[in-house]
């Protein structure tokens, strides 16, 4: 197997019987990804009130090479997030979790937040805002 740009791919593999050859094509494995399942949390009342506030990101996947982003009203967010690495879970999915600091005076404005995740073509995002928590 080979793991590159979030796609993993089996190799043709080659099979000698008596003096024909068979060729297996190749078959991308991505294929049998399942899009992460994303659930997003608010700030707690206690970060609120210390004038902090961070969003929560929990993702389960069945891949461990997931890229986590955020965007704030449709922009990527570059700054104030912390991603664990992927833990791997009995039920073999993986679970990664991603904290966003944000300013509490944007949370109280009810701004738009995304947490969105990308396990090779697999996609998934959740919005959060205040109004509808």
């Amino acid at each position: 197997m080979k793991v590159g740009l979030n796609r993993i791919f089996q190799f043709h593999s080659v099979i000698r019987a008596s003096r024909e050859v068979f060729v297996q094509p190749c078959v991308p494995t991505e294929s049998l990804l399942r899009p992460p399942v994303l659930t997003v949390f608010p700030p707690s009342s206690a970060e609120l009130q210390s004038n902090k506030a961070s969003l929560v990101c929990l993702s389960s996947q069945s891949g461990p090479f997931a890229d986590v982003t955020w965007m704030s009203g449709g922009s990527p967010v570059v700054t104030g997030i912390s991603t664990s690495t992927a833990v791997k879970q009995p039920d073999q999915t993986f679970h990664i979790s991603s904290y966003l600091a944000i300013q509490a005076s944007d949370w109280n404005m009810d701004k738009v937040y995304t947490c969105k995740v990308s396990l090779g073509s697999q996609t998934a995002e959740k919005n959060i805002k205040k109004s509808e928590c």
